[in-house]
């Protein structure tokens, strides 16, 4: 049997991401649930929300002295990953595996350049013991799973030390963990990275529910929501609301959702089920703009779908989180700041501004490398950066900061207000002491919703 040590990477040893441990890293989670109930010993570290500097992270490598380390690599934490690498060859001898997005979207002649033993395409849960066993080298195309619900429950003891729910400046009530109700998304937004090749799949509810039990024996309070969509099934949700009731069971959730299912019955079913915060890829509500973004076949309806969607957050005391992206070729900054104002009038609670990335295996990223303005080794950059808006890095990151000024401003007051209204007392108590208890420390809470979006700082520096 092996000793393995999974690492999940931080974007930067240096800058400290608003989203730096908002939840487990389920993938590895799961990958170590399989490798124990062979026999293996696990060590799960991650680094981004434990928050190590790479010294300490070579200390803890050094300790576990593992015989394969498993690194999960997205492409915002490829410069991270690259690092790990180094640093694991210096001070073990062990067998290095990297998966993740990013190794399932780059070229495959660019993964040498990582330096790792063996790189995984694909879901991994198939291969994972053989990978173990066998140690091949190279790359390894693996088996998409197509039954998630005959997965193994994600082994959250191993990072049982980690405190999660930490998520725009907001801390979660009570003990948190995540958990995972579908795979994939149904969608193919232009600018998302994720690999299109992996199928969209759902697990039962009756499954979800069984795994909601053994969270609530865990003493499991709040719960992160890990779907790229969590209404990407509308029945679904509902379904389990249902299941839920008639268990007696309810967590607070976060997740994320879609403006286009506005439904009355599904946020309803949100709400009793425990969803107290929702966050929204609004984008834009210029249909010009959605239209390239490919967020919907209907980009004219775009506008309506916000604007019911936060209606019925208003109504069922969900708090709304809208995302925006600034830089699109065609988008003016007319355009930008009437996302913005759709979004403060229209009663969102916290919005998030971020500079448009063009990452690889986007369909952005390929149409710019058809024009000639990304590198094939580029693999991400921001629209000023690559010419492909008329806007500066300063101009659109001064609408950024508009957003996070709103968010300071009025997102607190509403938020706290639906709280209230839901009569969510425990957590009304929590937040109390919390952040009055914090009150000295807002400055460090102002600087981390500053540097929440993506387009700000996606580089590592060490």
């Amino acid at each position: 049997m092996a000793s393995v040590l999974f690492i999940y990477p931080p974007i930067s040893f240096r800058e400290r991401s608003a989203l730096s441990a908002y939840s487990p890293p389920l993938g590895i989670l799961y990958l170590s649930a399989i490798l124990e109930r062979e026999g293996h010993e696990v060590h799960v570290i991650d680094a981004e929300a434990e928050r190590l500097s790479l010294a300490e992270l070579a200390g803890r490598i050094k300790t576990i002295n593992p015989d394969v380390i498993g690194i999960t690599c997205l492409t915002l934490t490829l410069d991270s990953c690259k690092h790990i690498v180094r640093v694991a060859r210096k001070h073990s001898d062990a067998y290095i595996v990297v998966g993740g997005p990013h190794i399932s979207v780059s070229p495959p002649e660019y993964l040498e350049e990582i330096d790792a033993d063996a790189y995984v395409v694909g879901e991994a849960e198939a291969e994972i013991c053989e990978i173990i066993k066998e140690r091949p080298r190279g790359i390894i195309y693996a088996k998409e799973t197509h039954d998630i619900d005959s997965l193994p429950f994600p082994d959250r003891g191993l990072v049982s030390h980690v405190e999660y729910g930490k998520f725009y400046g907001m801390q979660a009530v009570g003990k948190v963990t995540g958990i995972l109700t579908t795979r994939g998304c149904r969608y193919g937004c232009t600018y998302c990275n994720r690999p299109k090749k992996l199928g969209f799949r759902v697990r039962s509810p009756h499954e979800i529910l069984r795994e909601l039990k053994e969270l609530d024996r865990e003493g499991f309070d709040s719960i992160w929501i890990a779907d790229d969509n969590f209404t990407n099934n509308p029945k679904v949700v509902i379904k389990l609301a249902e299941l839920m009731k008639r268990n007696g069971l309810k967590f607070h959730f976060f997740g994320q959702a879609r403006v286009d299912v506005p439904s009355r019955v599904l946020y309803r079913s949100m709400r009793d089920m425990g969803v107290l915060a929702l966050s929204y890829g609004v984008e834009s509500v210029v249909p010009e703009v959605v239209r390239w973004y490919n967020k919907t076949r209907y980009p004219e309806k775009w506008p309506e779908y916000v604007k019911k969607s936060l209606k019925l957050c208003d109504e069922y005391g969900i708090v709304f989180l809208g995302s925006l992206i600034f830089g699109a070729p065609m988008e003016t900054k007319e355009h930008m700041e009437y996302s913005i104002e759709f979004l403060e009038k229209g009663g969102a609670d916290f919005i998030n501004g971020n500079i448009l990335l063009y990452m690889v295996g986007s369909a952005i990223w390929n149409w710019a490398r058809k024009l000639g303005k990304v590198r094939p080794n580029q693999f991400v950059a921001t629209a000023p950066e690559l010419g492909l808006t008329p806007y500066s890095t300063e101009e659109l990151q001064e609408l950024c900061n508009r957003c996070a000024d709103f968010s300071k401003r009025e997102g607190w007051k509403s938020a706290f207000r639906k709280v209230l209204k839901r009569r969510e007392f425990g957590l009304i108590w929590f937040g109390i002491k919390r952040y009055v208890g914090n009150y000295l420390h807002i400055r460090k809470l102002r600087r981390e919703v500053y540097g929440y979006g993506y387009g700000k700082k996606y580089t590592t520096e060490i």
